[in-house]
């Protein structure tokens, strides 16, 4: 099974957030053309622009459209702006930073001249550790409640939590789409009568239903 096979039957397990109308009203405004002609609110230009590649490579344009195309990259940056708590838009703001620092970003190294394969090996650093490794650093990670109680936690510990939020916000700003919720998953405007002893495969021939 590839990756967007397996993003079609997934739950939101890797951490559920209610999808209020708040919280929907936020995704479907985010439906301009993304070329990051978009004007970042918390993030630097160069931070959001980072965002957008990690994003596109979390969930890529195959058959159907990827995370980018539906401007998911701006959903994740608006939810931490304005919904969030205060202290966590701000640990997320100073890890961007240290993303930044981590992958080398400076004068003489601008975003633009990052290369795929720079940000796949890094995705692959974090989000691909063993689980000793995932569960080392969420351990670290629990201590933290302000921004400074970052000052505690090692560098990898950070942008570990950090790249987990994008991934698991991806997922569910994804999956939420109206694009997706209608076309990709099982869509009932209406639902009908409960049938609750049937399989997966004969319902829904194995797609999650949209949330």
């Amino acid at each position: 099974m590839n990756r967007r096979e397996a993003l079609k039957n997934i739950g939101l397990s890797a951490g559920y957030i209610a999808a209020t109308p708040a919280i929907l009203s936020i995704l479907q405004s985010c439906t301009s053309e993304i070329k990051l002609t978009w004007v970042p609110e918390l993030l630097s230009e160069d931070e959001a622009k980072v965002l957008d590649q990690i994003v596109d490579l979390i969930i890529p344009e195959t058959d159907i459209p990827g995370a980018k195309s539906l401007n998911v990259p701006m959903f994740v940056e608006r939810y931490m702006n304005n919904v969030a708590k205060e202290e966590e838009a701000a640990m997320f703001k100073s890890s961007a930073t240290m993303v930044m620092e981590e992958l080398g970003v400076n004068e003489d190294k601008p975003v633009r001249k990052m290369k795929i394969e720079e940000y796949d090996a890094f995705l692959a650093k974090y989000l691909r550790a063993s689980k000793v490794q995932q569960k080392a650093y969420q351990k670290e990670m629990e201590i933290v409640k302000i921004p400074d109680d970052l000052e505690n936690v090692s560098k990898d510990a950070r942008i570990f939590s950090y790249l987990t939020a994008i991934r698991d916000l991806s997922i569910w700003g994804f999956k939420t789409s109206e694009e997706i919720g209608e076309n990709v998953l099982v869509y009932a405007p209406v639902p009908g009568v409960q049938i609750g002893c049937d399989t997966v495969e004969n319902l829904t021939q194995g797609k999650a239903w949209s949330l």
